[in-house]
């Protein structure tokens, strides 16, 4: 336990944070190598939180949350104060250049630091942080084993990236189970602390394992995002006005955040979203491992919190960071939400920051959130109107909540009123697809791959088979979780919120209504759905292996299925099946993987984009369904790319034609994503163009 000192315990922790921000801005106006990339982003990412939460006078709760609520906060922070900033200065200013940014950083700190000491000047240094950490007769081994796995997924990255050496990754993944037997095992001799720090080090390790991958950023939205955070960092200004059409643009988790850090630390934009964005993602688990433990034992949770990790959308996460974000606050606003330690005017403040957030985030992940959580929201008002309709005596409408409903619709109409039009007309158009598919008939094609393959359909060979039956399990297991609640539901209504058991019931219904309704799954994305769906669903998935266990009347069969399940989850979101099978698949730790083609992404590549872009050309550029990643890299504006030639396998009289690696290495080119076809099929696009530029991985045509 850190002690009790004097009442200017306060003063001195204000006055070192002072010295911290001085030291900061000191680091980044002299450019000082490493001390302006740690610091530029660890204090702007963890103390404005921490003032928040001090000016709060949160300081009963635990310091987990603590830490993990400072994190969030101050990552919502930066981008509220850089809307802020954005329309104070506006564009002639520049608000996102390094003075205007670091001036503004600098007067709210202060100012935040100012009140935080007003409000604690009696408050001892051990109530500030609420800290305590006792080791005996506990495995402090446990604790330390994991930071060696984050370890294991750089130098296993750089490894394969650079000789194709993939036994560094294999071990580290082969590792997590492991500790998994480990901490289950040994229960009794694992500290509490141990989980959310292995869950930590688990999420984040597998995070970097993708983002590490590769010189350049990995995945499919990110190339998109990564754009729209150019134009915003190139011109230091958000421009909201001349941009107002394009839906990524206006979110500003991928706008004006990436762009303060890329300002402040001085990092590669393409190494803010590859490593800063996996610490932020490492933290999506965290706040749902904090959620579960209300409800359940520190292993349970711990394993409720692995379902999370170990879902393939998860690890892929940084190839569409904007959702991470967003996820990240939806489960942070769920924690806040039921939490009981905070009082009722904090958490009603955190709560709606918390929604604001989400929703200036990324528009489907919001507009799922308030689908979901508004009906918990009002779920004093709705019962209270449901037992004043049954006319029972003594009873009035309950308001309350109201307030936030107010704050919420109240910043939606600004923001999509006033900012982000497109978005709402993306969601409005979405619905219509879905009215007109639904008037049409159902038909496979009206189906995301992911939704059809829990029927079995569409199973392209046994890897694939034994992934399907492994979701499959997990899906069923939920589905007995769900089945136990509602027999015994008095018995899990004492131990579980009832917003928190109703918020279970709406997720499973958004579910069915995935596979049941014609282009839903489709235009959100199954995956997407599900994975923001566990933040409710993951404890039904523990309670169904309980119920499960309890039925055979074996209590501790409970761990061994969800171990087993767990472990079958991670092997298969990891490609492992597909390694053992012998079929080169995995973007990660196979050279001649299916995905590695697809995602990974060589510098030689960008250098030919670039050639073309440095030509001034002024025809349409035309490759394959993934050629476009590279282009967009090499500078090339997505507007001068079409996609489409070899779907349409028409040949062009104008324009060049641009070939990455694998259509030259392996004469491969895709027609769509996921769709190969064998370049020889489509000679005749070819005839009559010369090569005007060829490395060896990029070849261009004209």
């Amino acid at each position: 336990m850190i002690k009790k000192v004097r009442e200017s315990d306060v003063n001195k922790l204000i006055f070192t944070l002072f010295c911290l921000l001085i030291a900061t801005d000191l680091s980044i106006f002299l450019n000082i190598p490493i001390l302006r990339e740690v610091l530029g982003v660890a204090f702007f990412s963890t103390v404005p939180g921490l003032l928040i939460l001090s000016i709060f006078q949160l300081h009963k709760i635990k310091f987990l949350k603590k830490i993990v609520l400072s994190l969030a906060l101050s990552i919502a922070f930066l981008m509220f104060l850089g809307l802020g900033i954005n329309f104070i200065y506006l564009a002639n200013i520049k608000p996102f250049s390094l003075v205007p940014l670091l001036v503004s950083l600098n007067l709210t700190m202060i100012g935040l630091m100012l009140i935080s000491l007003k409000k604690n000047k009696d408050l001892a240094f051990h109530q500030f942080f609420n800290w305590e950490m006792n080791f005996e007769n506990k495995s402090i081994s446990l604790a330390i084993f994991p930071i060696m796995l984050p370890v294991l997924a750089i130098i296993g990255t750089f490894l394969m990236n650079k000789m194709e050496y993939n036994i560094i990754i294999l071990i580290m993944l082969f590792l997590i189970p492991f500790y998994m037997v480990f901490l289950l095992i040994f229960k009794n001799k694992t500290h509490p602390s141990t989980y959310p720090l292995a869950i930590w080090l688990i999420s984040l390790s597998l995070l970097l394992l993708n983002g590490l991958t590769s010189n350049h950023i990995f995945g499919i939205d990110v190339h998109h995002e990564y754009t729209v955070f150019n134009i915003t960092f190139s011109q230091a200004f958000w421009d909201v006005v001349n941009n107002a059409s394009n839906a990524y643009y206006l979110c500003t988790s991928i706008t004006i955040l990436p762009t303060i850090y890329a300002v402040l630390s001085n990092i590669n934009g393409e190494y803010i979203f590859k490593i800063i964005y996996a610490f932020i993602g490492s933290l999506v688990p965290l706040v749902a491992y904090l959620t579960f433990n209300k409800y359940f034992k520190n292993d349970k949770a711990f394993l409720a919190a692995l379902l999370i990790v170990f879902q393939n959308f998860f690890i892929l996460s940084l190839g569409c960071t904007r959702q991470l974000v967003a996820l990240l606050f939806f489960f942070l606003a769920v924690f806040i939400l039921f939490d009981e330690e905070m009082s009722d005017k904090c958490r009603k403040i955190l709560l709606i920051l918390s929604i604001w957030t989400v929703i200036i985030s990324h528009y489907s992940t919001a507009y799922v959130a308030l689908a979901l959580l508004l009906p918990i929201i009002l779920l004093p008002f709705l019962k209270s109107l449901m037992s004043y309709l049954k006319n029972i005596k003594n009873k009035s409408i309950n308001f309350k909540n109201f307030d936030i409903m107010v704050l919420i619709f109240a910043f939606m109409l600004v923001w999509y009123g006033v900012f982000a039009g497109i978005q709402v007309d993306a969601g409005s158009g979405s619905v219509e697809q879905i009215s007109s598919s639904t008037a049409s008939g159902i038909t496979a094609d009206s189906r995301d791959a992911s939704v059809l393959a829990i029927f079995g359909i569409g199973v392209k060979s046994i890897p694939n088979l034994m992934s399907i039956i492994a979701n499959d399990l997990i899906f069923l297991a939920i589905f007995i979780g769900l089945l136990g609640i509602t027999i015994k539901f008095k018995y899990y209504r004492e131990k579980m919120d009832f917003g928190f058991i109703l918020g279970i019931y709406l997720f499973i219904l958004l579910l069915i209504m995935f596979i049941i309704v014609p282009m839903v799954s489709k235009l959100f994305g199954a995956p997407r759905i599900f994975l923001q769906s566990l933040i409710f669903l993951a404890p039904a998935f523990i309670i169904g292996m309980d119920e499960v266990a309890n039925l055979l009347r074996k209590v501790n069969l409970s761990y061994v299925l969800l171990f087993v399940l767990l472990v079958s989850l991670f092997s298969c979101s990891t490609y492992l099946q597909y390694y053992f099978y012998g079929t080169p698949y995995s973007p990660h730790y196979d050279s001649n993987g299916k995905l590695r083609g697809e995602y990974f992404i060589y510098d030689q590549e960008i250098t030919g984009a670039q050639w073309l872009n440095n030509s001034k050309i002024d025809q349409k550029i035309y490759t394959d369904g993934i050629g476009h990643q590279r282009l967009m890299l090499g500078g090339i504006q997505f507007n001068n790319i079409s996609q489409q030639l070899f779907l349409d396998n028409k040949t062009i009289p104008h324009g060049y034609i641009y070939e990455w690696n694998v259509n030259i290495k392996k004469g491969i080119v895709y027609t769509q994503l996921e769709e190969e076809e064998n370049i020889t099929n489509f000679r005749n696009l070819f005839t009559g163009k010369f090569i005007i530029y060829d490395n060896g991985y990029s070849r261009i045509w004209e």
